[in-house]
């Protein structure tokens, strides 16, 4: 008996006996951090003659039998998608040449859905292009049909094949995957990165939403996070198994949305540009409006409020200019009141809003004006105008400050931008948490491994640590070397720490030689250029609160932390050291001040 032979009867005792078990791998949503659904795997069992679920299709395929076992996949995997209550979307692999044989039982997957009791909305038909289908006319029948059933249709594996942009084109799908050879070592490959870029806006273009799929390393994920990545699949973020993961892994739920680089790049608040200029009532009339431009010439807009101070409107001196000009114009809007003839308002920005945010907001609205004026407000109520040309100008400013002051190896603020941020709190009274970060054993890895090694170990810090902070409460700076700080406004900031120095020591083993890791070290010269045993790489992290009432400026920080940071490389099992001190030594404490003050009070009434 050959070797075909047995395998056809193997195939035909799995069609009889039903011999197959379903993995599932789940697609998360970054955006909202949560499980999005799950791709549907069919396994074959561990003594079975076919080596593999690739062996096991292209034999039912060479067998005229393809329809019948991809009929079985979708019925087991109902059952055990069922079965466990997983939540969201269920993926299921048809080939198009399933769909486009018109002897495909009809109906078979609608029965299926009313078997198990799922709603067809819940179903996703992801066309793979493990076999080519000849009949396309049909295949698009049969994509329209269950479209109009409630079925979501998918592409997988876009990019290879006969699938591209001319069959996005023909389908048109509600979803799209990105074949994993896009994915794979993204971050090193412009090519890859701009086809990347293309995919995911043409997504957003025309509705479609894209899965990146095959993702397994965190370089990856932080570039096509950054590239507009929603939805993410990969062995990185959870395996395929037969009991799937239901809960959302560290990399997604440390990550957020923005990246910490846009705001570390604009320091300047909003307040520093609002003009707290007085709000026009809405029944004031229009010609008193116009004698307060005429005889203002630095007041180009002004706001209207109602009764409660909340902006209604905005009023343009050209605009009312050019009512008042016009032959009838005085006649027409000298005794009206200015709410008649107020414009709408194009945005509203709160004073908490970063810069950043609002530049996108402008920007993104072509039918503003560079001389134009905008209405800050606080908590709703009435604040200001802000000048959109000033905006953007004080924005380009800071960018060059930034570019200029960079860390060129991480592209964080350098000692410059971290002395401002410093400064700004201390002079604004703004208490904040500062964490500050190093290497232990950093010199001999560099000697060992080398500077190109050493490199991408302090990229891998400065990655960790942008995954795991806030980027719109937390200021990550690269002082320079292996030596990073965050200075934290919210008050998770031990967790985060604990996480960073979690997350670093699983990853930098990548970093290291098998049998490094296995000794837990290795040898290498020490400064006395003597041989040496040294332990693996490790990041130490040591807190300080400092008491702003006394901390003068950034060197008094900056002193504290030094001290923070000696006594943090004392800890081990990746603990954080939180200082006890908040001010310089030549400082009195203030609570030490009052208690002094009542002794002394004690001693004089008695």
């Amino acid at each position: 008996m050959n070797n075909i032979t047995l395998l056809a009867a193997e195939l035909n005792n799995i069609l009889e006996k039903e011999t197959l078990t379903t993995y599932f791998q789940p697609i998360f949503d970054i955006s909202n951090q949560k499980i999005w659904g799950y791709e549907a795997l069919t396994r074959v069992e561990k003594d079975s003659l076919f080596s593999s679920p690739l062996e096991l299709f292209k034999t039912a395929f060479a067998l005229g039998r393809l329809s019948e076992l991809e009929s079985l996949c979708r019925k087991i995997a109902f059952k055990n998608f069922t079965k466990q209550q997983l939540d969201g979307l269920l993926f299921l692999n048809i080939s198009p040449l399933v769909l486009g044989d018109k002897n495909h039982q009809s109906g078979e997957t609608i029965g299926l859905i009313k078997q198990y009791g799922l709603s067809a909305e819940r179903v996703v038909i992801e066309v793979t292009e493990m076999f080519d289908s000849k009949d396309t006319e049909y295949l698009k029948e049969s994509l329209t049909y269950y479209r109009k059933m409630g079925f979501k249709i998918a592409i997988d594996d876009l990019g290879t094949g006969h699938s591209g942009l001319m069959q996005w084109a023909e389908l048109r799908p509600d979803i799209v995957k990105i074949d994993k050879y896009f994915i794979q070592d993204s971050h090193k490959n412009i090519v890859k990165r701009e086809l990347l870029r293309t995919i995911f806006e043409l997504g957003k273009a025309t509705g479609v939403k894209i899965i990146a799929e095959g993702i397994e390393t965190h370089e990856e994920f932080l570039l096509l996070e950054k590239l507009g990545m929603q939805f993410a699949q990969g062995f990185l973020l959870a395996r395929p198994a037969a009991q799937p993961l239901r809960t959302v892994p560290n990399i997604v739920t440390f990550r957020k949305a923005a990246s910490n680089q846009n705001s570390s790049e604009v320091n300047t608040e909003i307040i520093d540009l609002t003009s707290v200029t007085p709000a026009l009532t809405m029944d004031e009339r229009c010609s008193a409006v116009y004698k307060r431009f005429d005889l203002d010439n630095r007041l180009f807009s002004l706001a209207v409020v109602d009764c409660d101070n909340v902006p209604v409107g905005i009023i343009h001196k050209d605009k009312l200019t050019e009512l008042f000009s016009s032959q009838y114009g005085y006649a027409l809007y000298n005794n009206k009141p200015i709410a008649t003839v107020m414009s709408q308002l194009p945005f509203i920005v709160d004073i908490q809003a970063s810069l950043v945010e609002v530049s996108d907001l402008i920007t993104s609205d072509q039918s503003l004006t560079m001389r134009q004026e905008f209405i800050v407000t606080d908590q709703g109520k009435y604040l200001g105008l802000a000048n959109i040309h000033i905006l953007l100008k004080r924005i380009t400013e800071q960018k060059i400050q930034f570019a200029q002051h960079a860390n060129p190896l991480s592209m964080l603020p350098g000692n410059i931008v971290i002395e401002q941020k410093i400064t700004q709190h201390i002079t604004k009274n703004i208490p904040f948490t500062l964490a500050y970060l190093d290497l232990n054993f950093f010199k001999p890895f560099n000697d060992l491994y080398g500077y190109a090694a050493g490199d991408a170990v302090i990229k891998l810090v400065a990655d960790v640590v942008s995954v795991c902070c806030d980027s719109d409460e937390d200021f990550i700076g690269h002082v320079g070397g292996d030596d990073f700080v965050i200075i934290f406004k919210t008050q998770h900031w031990l967790k985060k720490c604990e996480e960073i120095l979690q997350i670093f020591s699983q990853r930098v083993q990548d970093y290291f030689k098998p049998e490094h890791i296995q000794a837990n070290g290795y040898e290498s010269n020490n400064r006395n250029d003597e041989n040496q045993f040294f332990p693996l790489l490790n990041l130490s992290c040591g807190v300080i609160q400092p008491d702003i009432r006394f901390c003068l400026s950034h060197l008094d920080v900056a002193s504290l932390a030094t001290e923070a940071k000696k006594k943090s490389k004392l800890m081990i099992n990746n603990q954080v050291y939180v200082h006890n001190k908040r001010q310089p030594d030549n400082l009195i404490d203030y609570d030490e001040l009052i208690a002094i003050h009542t002794d002394i009070d004690k001693i004089m009434s008695s």
